[in-house]
């Protein structure tokens, strides 16, 4: 367990400094706590939210609400667009939305006001909603500031009774779209359930109503506009029509059946017989060509189709084969220079030569082809100069041509178009159809729509809770009092040595021969009640103050507190005795001394608290007489040091804790001035530390004497005691250990008391006691 300067000590907020140490985190158990800690302001604010709703629903006014539903057109191609990869119709969102609003719209609900003589309606006038009875509120407020409110004002005019009854009206009015289909939902709400299905009705039908008579008026409105426009585009068309055939004649362009002229057509067969004769030259001139160079090489292996198709050449060519063979054969019999081989070979020759006399001829004929298909690609394109000088003058007047009937086109699909329209505006016109008709109709609701308990006691539930948690943090945020153990480490950085808690005597009322009042008893918990609560708490904290305690060496501790009243002094002397009785050599010195309470129970109550003054010896100091020049007269009665009587039938069988009282300390001061304690108080400790491993020293409060902050300087570590953690703040704390300045003086952490924590397995318990 690591020790604490004061020096070190900071006050919260500055957390700069600690977050560069250690990086802090909120586990579940730490909302585990705050919620425990806080459950009785939380499950406060939830059951007023719940009685808050309560009394909403007792005193709000049942309301009904009756719905019906119309279907809208989905043939209207307005609404409706296709879908171009699947082919699926798609309603548009936003002109159903366009049509819930037209359902809210001012004219349908004055229809409706009308239809049904809800004019002046108290229902409807009375109330009206929220945003209206705001804006009217701050209106008239805004009146009276400005001083424009006119009290003269005479009764209502027709105009702005309708305007504050749809006011009303309108606020009852819903109007939804039921998913993603072509249906509204129409709802109505009243404090009659009659009354609220007949209005709903009223609202689809008004709407219905109001669509086909826009429809119709809109089609007649179309139908005079279109009659104009069809009138003036078909002259247009017929203009435009004379006017290109009367230019065709005048430029002598004959148009053909597929809308091209004669020119064009004849200029495009020559073009095509042209490009005909130059491929019949090409391949005339190419077989020529390859049959010259075959003919120059001597070979028989063409493949022209000319020659390929010869049979006199495919007869030479198979007599040439077996001449071949023949003479292959001889070879392999006879020698060279045979009559048989030679003649053989005669033969081949001979028929070489007949092959290459058919090649001649199929030459001739090549050459003969080439000159016919040259001739006639020359004619063919005498035919198309020809052609193209002859169209080439009329080709700006073809231009102007098609310019003009493509506007003779344009007006003539207008003209179509336009009559299209007019017919089916026409139509419309004759017979209105409306664009929406109703599914279902609206009937008498049977259980109210508002107010719903099963909706307001949630909710108030719901808002109780969050009120709750938000007044539970402020609540957090805001207390500055040193509460657990985690807060003081969190934010002042000092270790907690355990929390003990709340001493409780024994329900017997045995006082196990103490004879003490019941405001001493906890003096003696670890002698009379070594396994309750508060014992078992005290021996946690001295197994952690055992780690600090060297094995061979001695420790002198301070304890002390803040103020007055925070049980350090009961900490002390449970603490000297749980040593004195584990065999531990051990010290319990008061140097409180303000109050010098140890030195006032061992004179009057030593025995019985297992306390016995140390003998003047152990100071060194000479034993005095009766008239001994140093022995003061003590103004808390009898000398502190006087023997225990070994016959006293009120003393137990407890090892006595050894004490060294305010007056002895007050007695070894070697000069009589009013401060000579403290140096008295120092020597003692020096020389006692030799005689004792322990040695707990009982100061004053921070608050209560300087004394304190001196002795501190006098020990090897201090223990601070918070026996009022709803009083004590952390400011108030860290401004207490502040005013040791710059000390090098070790806290060994903080020992909570009177602590109402409940304890848990495998942790040390925190609590608290009275001095």
């Amino acid at each position: 367990m690591g020790l604490h300067e004061f020096a070190t000590i900071e006050t919260y907020p500055p957390i700069e400094g600690r977050g560069e140490k250690r990086e802090e985190y909120t586990s579940i158990r730490d909302v585990f706590n705050f919620l425990v800690k806080n459950i009785r302001v939380i499950v406060f604010a939830m059951l007023a939210g719940l009685c808050l709703g309560i009394l909403y629903i007792l005193n709000t006014t049942s309301s009904y609400e009756a719905t019906t539903r119309l279907v809208i057109d989905p043939e209207q191609g307005r609404i409706v667009s296709q879908d171009v990869s699947t082919g699926t119709v798609i309603i548009e969102a936003a002109e159903i939305a366009s049509q819930v609003e037209i359902v809210k719209s001012e004219a349908i609900a004055e229809d409706v006001i009308r239809n049904l003589s809800l004019i002046g309606d108290p229902e409807i006038v009375d109330d009206r909603s929220w945003k209206s009875t705001l804006r009217g509120l701050l209106t008239s407020a805004l009146e009276v500031a400005t001083g424009s409110r006119d009290v003269d004002q005479g009764p209502p005019s027709d105009e702005e009774r309708m305007r504050r009854t749809m006011d009303g009206f309108l606020s009852r009015v819903s109007v939804r779209r039921v998913g993603q289909s072509y249906v509204l939902e129409i709802g109505y709400r009243s404090g009659d359930a009659e009354k609220a299905a007949r209005t709903a009705n009223a609202l689809a039908e008004a709407y219905i109503r109001n669509g086909m008579n826009d429809r119709a008026a809109a089609a007649k409105q179309g139908a005079q506009w279109l009659e104009g426009q069809l009138i003036d585009v078909g002259r247009k068309a017929r203009e435009a029509a004379l006017a290109a055939e009367e230019y065709r004649n005048d430029h002598d362009i004959t148009a053909m059946s597929d809308a091209t002229s004669l020119d064009q057509q004849q200029l495009a067969e020559v073009s095509s017989q042209m490009l005909a004769a130059r491929a019949a030259t090409a391949d005339a001139s190419a077989k020529l060509t390859t049959l010259s160079e075959l003919i120059a090489k001597n070979s028989t292996d063409a493949s022209l189709p000319e020659v390929a198709d010869n049979p006199q050449i495919q007869k030479l060519r198979d007599d040439i084969r077996l001449a071949q063979t023949r003479l292959e054969s001889l070879k392999d019999r006879y020698s060279i220079g045979n009559p048989a081989i030679t003649t053989a070979e005669a033969d081949i020759a001979r028929i070489q030569a007949a092959i290459a006399v058919e090649l001649r001829q199929v030459e001739g004929l090549y050459r003969s082809n080439l000159e016919i298909a040259k001739t006639r690609e020359a004619l063919a394109e005498q035919q198309f100069s020809a052609a193209n000088s002859q169209g080439a003058d009329k080709n700006i007047a073809r231009v102007e041509l098609a310019e003009i009937e493509s506007r003779a086109n344009t007006y003539r699909r207008i003209y179509e178009s336009i009559l299209q329209q007019f017919v089916g505006t026409f139509q419309t016109q004759s017979f209105p159809i409306g664009k929406a008709r109703i599914v279902a109709a609206a009937t008498e609701p049977f259980s109210r729509n508002w107010p719903k308990p099963a909706v307001i006691v949630p909710f108030s539930l719901v808002i109780g809770l969050a009120f709750g948690l938000l007044v539970a943090v402020l609540r957090s945020a805001l207390d500055r009092r040193a509460g657990t153990s985690e807060r003081l480490q969190r934010e002042l950085g000092i270790t907690s040595l355990g929390h003990v808690p709340v001493y409780k005597p024994q329900r017997s009322g045995k006082d196990h021969g103490s004879g003490l009042p019941a405001s001493l008893s906890p003096l003696r918990s670890i002698l009379d009640m070594p396994y309750c609560p508060f014992s078992e708490a005290l021996r946690g904290v001295k197994h952690s103050l055992d780690s600090m305690v060297q094995t061979n060496g001695s420790m002198v501790i301070g304890i002390t507190s803040v103020g007055s009243g925070e049980g350090k002094t009961t900490i002390a002397t449970n603490l000297a005795q749980l040593y004195q009785n584990e065999g531990q050599s051990v010290l319990l010195v008061d140097a409180d001394f303000v109050a010098a309470r140890l030195t006032r129970l061992a004179v009057n109550a030593a025995s019985k608290l297992a306390l016995k003054p140390i003998h003047p010896a152990a100071l060194g100091d000479p034993v005095v007489g009766p008239n001994g020049s140093r022995l003061r007269s003590s103004q808390f009665g009898p000398p502190p040091y006087l023997e225990q009587n070994e016959d006293d039938e009120t003393a137990d069988t407890a090892i006595p804790v050894p004490l060294l009282t305010v007056e002895q300390t007050r007695r070894s001061a070697a000069t009589p001035y009013r401060y000579g304690h403290l140096s008295a108080l120092k020597d003692a400790l020096a020389k006692l530390r030799r005689q004792y491993k322990v040695i707990i020293v009982d100061m004053s409060g921070f608050e209560d004497s300087a004394d304190t902050r001196a002795i501190c300087s006098y020990v090897d570590g201090i223990i601070l005691v918070i026996g009022n953690t709803k009083k004590l703040t952390i400011e108030r704390l860290s401004d207490a250990l502040k005013a040791f300045g710059r000390s090098r003086i070790a806290l060994l952490g903080v020992i909570s008391n009177r602590s109402g924590t409940k304890p848990h397995r495998n942790t040390t318990l925190f609590g608290g006691l009275s001095q």
